[in-house]
């Protein structure tokens, strides 16, 4: 189903509906274009996915355009990735001519010359601003954790971010230093009618897992990540394999390989390898939004355990089915746990141990802090409020005077 924004009425009431389209009204016909990595996998994408159909529906002329980039290409702006969240990176300078390159290439291919604003999404297609002849505005949006950049990378792609009008970060913890640029906050959100999130059954969700070769009769720990060294699979396994010595469940790994990360397969390989030796543990790599729903719906909890993370969409997916969360004090996650009363956070691996043992014993303090937790998302993750925050910016910039 295409989304409009009427569809979202029976969950955010008449008076959100109505105050999007008034504030709408100024930017009818504006021609806006998003460009990022890739059109499946990942957050961005499926944010995109409701966000630049519902920009149509209340007016705003907007397109999507993805890059096209050779495997080399994406390995090196992964390493960007990686590094703009604090890994070291000595950036070469065959690995500078092949980024430059390929943004330049796609500069040539994505015409984009007739749009009143262009958002790039992240570092991959960062650089393409360099090769146009700028006659509208340009805004940067990044994803991922910029709280402790590693400063070589920072300072190579520092004059293509100074060549935009803005920077979109999904924190305050993100914000650049030293960049005399106007830096907006705008959180990412959850798409409530979409397939992953849309209400399914009990007896649905259970018939999709036990399909899955998943035992209903244990409870389930899981973890619904891309494979990236940044989510610490591995810690993960260690917290399961300490709550099984005192509580009998099992553990789902789920997760996915995007386009745009060649470095994915290795990552799943290691987990892989280490299953061999950690008991009940599933590890699903299917792409199937259902399933997805089914996992987080029946879960007793959901641990999202990552080193650096921009927002962590999972949290708000789980939180949004009632279902507990524990999660690393870090980027976007303490944004949607509100620790004790949406879920935990998560201080060391011991720590989760005790909180996960706790959860799995007592159902009403489940039931509690999964009623908390889709509260918290219904008033500040869902996709109504992340298009007015756009519509806002963009009337920042483009509102008829």
């Amino acid at each position: 189903m295409i989304p409009k924004l009427e569809h979202y009425t029976r969950l955010v009431g008449k008076d959100v509906i109505k105050n999007i389209r008034a504030s709408a009204e100024p930017l009818q016909g504006k021609h806006v274009v998003h460009i990022n990595a890739t059109s499946d996998g990942g957050g961005v994408s499926e944010m995109l996915d409701s966000l630049v159909f519902l920009m149509n529906d209340i007016g705003i002329r907007t397109g999507w355009r993805t890059l096209k980039g050779s495997h080399s290409f994406f390995k090196i702006t992964k390493a960007f990735h990686n590094s703009l969240q604090g890994r070291k990176m000595k950036i070469t300078s065959n690995q500078k001519q092949i980024y430059e390159e390929y943004c330049k290439r796609n500069s040539i291919i994505t015409h984009i010359g007739d749009y009143d604003l262009v958002i790039i999404h992240d570092p991959q297609p960062l650089g393409m601003i360099a090769d146009y002849e700028k006659k509208s505005t340009w805004l940067w949006r990044c994803h991922i954790d910029l709280s402790h950049p590693y400063l070589d990378t920072m300072k190579y792609l520092l004059p293509f971010i100074r060549h935009y009008d803005g920077v979109i970060l999904s924190s305050k913890k993100f914000c650049i230093k030293n960049l005399r640029k106007q830096q907006f906050i705008i959180h990412p959100s959850i798409d409530p009618m979409a397939q992953k999130n849309k209400k399914i059954t009990h007896a649905k969700a259970r018939r999709l897992l036990q399909e899955a070769g998943l035992d209903l009769h244990k409870p389930i720990l899981s973890q619904i990540s891309r494979f990236d060294p940044w989510k610490d699979h591995f810690g993960v396994m260690r917290i399961y394999e300490k709550v099984r010595k005192k509580m009998d469940c099992q553990l789902v790994l789920m997760g996915d390989m995007a386009a745009d990360d060649p470095q994915g397969p290795l990552i799943y390989h290691e987990i892989q390898e280490k299953c061999k030796t950690c008991p009940e543990v599933t590890i699903i790599t299917e792409k199937n939004d259902l399933l997805v729903n089914a996992l987080q719906q029946e879960s007793a909890l959901v641990f999202q355990k990552s080193f650096r993370e921009g927002f962590a969409l999972t949290v708000s997916e789980a939180m949004w089915k009632y279902t507990p969360v524990l999660g690393t004090d870090t980027g976007g996650i303490p944004l949607q746990i509100k620790d004790g009363e949406t879920g935990y956070l998560i201080k060391s691996e011991n720590d989760a141990v005790k909180k996960a043992v706790k959860l799995l014993d007592d159902k009403e303090l489940r039931v509690r802090l999964g009623k908390e937790g889709h509260e918290h998302v219904k008033k500040n993750f869902l996709i109504t409020r992340h298009l007015q925050d756009y519509v806002n910016l963009f009337n920042r910039y483009l509102r008829k005077p």
